[in-house]
């Protein structure tokens, strides 16, 4: 996906990570073998059971595609089957990545705030400091 797959495909590969990225229109042979010699999955497809549980072997799996299916009124995952017989460690869905969307969402956009204003691009009042993980506003009445 071009908001989460393309992201961190690029971040891993400035790790110096050997990166695959599939699509979901991908022949269903190639992705079962992609799958099973991969050592880190990042599923973003929002396709319900697009991977096979059983294709994995061992691997981490970040299960980020998740889709809301009104039939059974819940979030499924892009994995069928239990994930946790075939991964070495595994976020669940529902549960796993999506509670950490919103904070991490909150800190990036303080974070780009402070660097604007650090850079002189931006006017603020006076009285801002900057402190680990957060940022304070000093008020002075008088």
């Amino acid at each position: 996906s071009p908001i989460v797959g393309s992201p961190i495909a690029h971040m891993l590969r400035d790790k110096g990570g050997a990166v695959t990225t599939v699509h979901s229109k991908v022949d269903i042979s190639t992705l079962e073998k992609l799958v099973g010699e991969a050592e880190v999955i990042v599923t973003c497809a929002g396709e319900p059971g697009l991977i096979k549980a059983e294709w994995i072997k061992g691997a981490t799996v970040i299960n980020v595609g998740t889709t809301f299916k009104e039939e059974i009124d819940s979030l499924v995952s892009d994995i069928d089957g239990n994930i946790g017989a075939y991964a070495s460690r595994f976020s669940p869905v529902p549960g796993g990545i999506g509670p950490l969307s919103a904070p991490v969402l909150f800190k990036n956009v303080a974070q780009a705030a402070w660097d604007r204003m650090s850079g002189g691009e931006a006017v603020l009042y006076d009285g801002w400091e900057r402190f680990p993980s957060k940022l304070r506003k000093t008020f002075h009445f008088g």
